[in-house]
């Protein structure tokens, strides 16, 4: 993974993992100067979407005969997205052990958020124990985190979040099958969603597993021949592949986060629409009505 000699503000890394990018290159008090910065991603659109829900609840609050639409649910889902981009600065800018802790533990609770909007929507609403196995659940995954070493802690983390994010998907899939015909939008966001999200777990894994490799490998060879190769100017490490990684899940996340609200809206009676901003690629909710109640 990362590699050098430069010494830095924290000192030596405590994290299980060390990331790719050459720790303390850009700035003597930030570990991962790349890895950090783009970390913002996640925070800038969590905080938009925050936004949004607020404009949208207000919005709906004005018809007083529909007063009891309450969007907190999805609003707090995008807010744990803020949390993570905010652990992750934290843990990519430190790597240390329990900022590491800041990075991890607050993706467990985004997808627990996410697992409970869709189990609600998708089944109907649950009975009053249910968000509190959830909260149990989330106590004891953040305890084996942060309390336990080596595999207790591997597992607990990766088989609790890698479940529930394997099921949200499959839900988030259900929807997109149950409402792609007559909700439009629905079928756009999901499908550029999952796009993003297939190709940032594809960057995750190049860069997690190729670190040190030539990015051409055919083409060092004809080099070698000639002698005139450098092979240190052109490997993986130096595509910055994990900071692309942050700012594609941020924005796959995102999408398919939407469509968990759209689906919500839907649920709850209202017309959704969606408007793309930023160049086509940020997909901002709105809406137009009511549903006809044969929808």
């Amino acid at each position: 993974m990362g590699h050098n000699d430069l010494p830095g503000y924290w000192g030596p890394s405590t994290s299980s993992i060390d990331w790719c990018e050459d720790n303390y290159v850009v700035s003597y008090y930030i570990a991962e100067f790349f890895n950090s910065i783009s970390s913002f991603a996640m925070i800038i659109l969590g905080e938009a979407a925050c936004h949004n829900i607020g404009r949208l609840q207000a919005a709906m609050d004005k018809d007083s005969s529909n007063s009891t639409t309450n969007l907190f649910r999805y609003k707090l889902a995008f807010r744990t997205i803020t949390i993570v981009g905010i652990g992750s600065i934290l843990f990519h800018g430190t790597l240390l052990h329990h900022m590491q802790m800041l990075d991890e533990v607050p993706m467990l609770y985004s997808v627990i958020v996410l697992f409970f909007c869709l189990i609600e929507s998708r089944f109907g609403q649950q009975p009053a124990w249910f968000p509190y196995l959830l909260a149990i659940h989330s106590v004891v995954v953040t305890a084996l985190v942060a309390f336990t070493e080596g595999n207790i802690q591997f597992y607990s983390f990766h088989g609790s979040f890698g479940s529930l994010e394997i099921i949200s998907l499959f839900l988030i899939y259900k929807v997109y099958q149950a409402r792609k015909k007559e909700h439009r939008d629905v079928k756009r966001v999901f499908e550029t969603g999952i796009a993003m999200y297939a190709i940032a777990v594809a960057v995750w894994a190049t860069d997690l597993n190729f670190c040190e490799k030539p990015l051409a490998p055919w083409l060092w060879g004809a080099q070698d021949r000639k002698g005139d190769s450098d092979h240190s100017l052109w490997i993986v490490k130096h595509l910055y592949l994990h900071a692309l990684w942050h700012v594609l899940v941020s924005l796959g996340l995102y999408m398919l986060s939407t469509v968990i609200l759209l689906d919500g809206l839907i649920v709850q009676g209202w017309q959704p629409k969606i408007e793309w901003q930023g160049a086509g690629l940020l997909p901002i909710t709105t809406v137009v009505g009511r549903l006809k109640k044969n929808e």
